[in-house]
């Protein structure tokens, strides 16, 4: 296949190759590095996310501490009470509401500040810079939400330093830790400690926000299942897997290089190939997921891609399941009748971002 920037690279969809892709050592996201070094030049620059091995591990570490057990198990009550207050306002607008606006854009929102220490009430601006950073359509991420979004966190450094001097815990929130890492520990730089918050951020913005109201949509389009949700609650957690399998929020992960020849399937690939999985074709692959084209809330077992696999699996998966199966239940649990109020085929999506996003999902009860 052909790459938007004009380099080829490999196609890869089966359920299997895909996940060979994702966890096996000779594929790696550090495509710059691989080839600076191949060409003998000093690959430089601060270690990243998209980097493997060692790198990568280290500044992983500093972030998954704020996704314990502990810390979701203390979250959900007040994930709980988020979406009660949210379905409480758009109860009180009345029929038609527009449950993108209401639920789907604002909780996850919520939810990332009080993991990262944000002040609550930032929400809707941190929204629109995640937004906009992500489109990658006709061209590069907007360069001026990036430095508005950077800038931002930047601000709240010294007021985060301060909550820690006077005895704040550095796992009290994410950007607790990365300035007890990056001030106490020395184990990051200021640039990782930046683009660390940011792709926490646009890991747990967009992508959940997507979930939510396309999740409801294709059980809207699929009466049958959403009757048997409807009927049995206890379906819910099952529920939110199949939807997860059945579109995943992000189909592609960034092109990823061999390090050395490898064999997929009955393909060779050489070393210094690029290989593009796709997430969508292997949560479809028949190999893995018997009747993979039928919608069924109730599948399993359901070891679907969605979250990736290996090294780079979401750090965030747990955190997204929690706030999915929270929505739908209670979104069931309290309008009962709830439909859609529009024909499906007339909403819009809005495109060129990482994920494609309903522009609205008009609802009445």
């Amino acid at each position: 296949m052909r790459l938007p920037d004009g380099q080829q690279a490999w196609l890869v969809t089966r359920y299997e190759d895909v996940r060979t892709v994702l966890h096996d050592g000779r594929f790696t996201r550090d495509v710059m590095g691989v080839r600076a070094r191949r060409s003998g030049a000093d690959p430089g620059g601060a270690r990243s996310v998209n980097m493997d091995g060692r790198p990568h591990g280290e500044l992983r570490a500093l972030v998954s501490k704020a996704f314990t057990v502990r810390r979701l198990e203390a979250m959900t009550p007040r994930i709980q009470a988020w979406t009660d207050d949210l379905i409480d306002a758009m109860e009180r607008k009345g029929p038609p509401a527009d449950l993108v606006a209401h639920l789907a854009v604002p909780l996850p929102a919520i939810a990332i500040c009080e993991l990262l220490g944000f002040p609550v009430e930032d929400r809707d601006v941190l929204s629109d810079w995640c937004e906009r950073i992500t489109a990658v359509g006709a061209g590069a991420p907007d360069r001026t939400a990036w430095l508005e979004l950077t800038g931002y966190i930047e601000h709240l450094v010294p007021v985060k330093r301060a909550a820690l001097d006077d005895g704040l815990a550095p796992d009290a929130d994410v950007l607790a830790g990365l300035v007890h890492a990056h001030d106490s520990a020395k184990a990051l730089t200021m640039e990782e400690l930046l683009s660390l918050a940011v792709v926490v951020i646009a890991g747990g913005l967009e992508t959940t926000q997507t979930a939510i109201s396309a999740g409801m949509l294709r059980l809207f389009r699929n009466p049958d299942q959403l009757d048997r949700l409807r009927a049995d609650p206890g379906l819910v957690a099952g529920a939110v897997e199949e939807l997860l399998r059945y579109q995943p929020v992000i189909d592609v992960n960034r092109p990823q290089i061999a390090t050395e020849a490898v064999r997929l399937g009955d393909q060779r690939i050489d070393e210094g190939d690029l290989v593009q999985i796709s997430i969508n074709a292997a949560n479809r692959d028949a190999a893995a997921f018997p009747d993979s084209e039928r919608f069924d809330i109730a599948r399993g077992p359901n070891p679907h891609l969605a979250f990736g696999y290996g090294a780079h699996h979401c750090l965030g998966a747990a955190l997204a399941r929690l706030e999915l199966r929270t929505v739908f239940a209670t979104l069931l649990r309290r309008l009962p009748n709830l439909r859609i109020a529009a024909p499906p085929e007339s909403l819009s999506w809005r495109g060129g971002h990482v994920t494609l996003r309903l522009e609205e999902l008009p609802v009445a009860w």
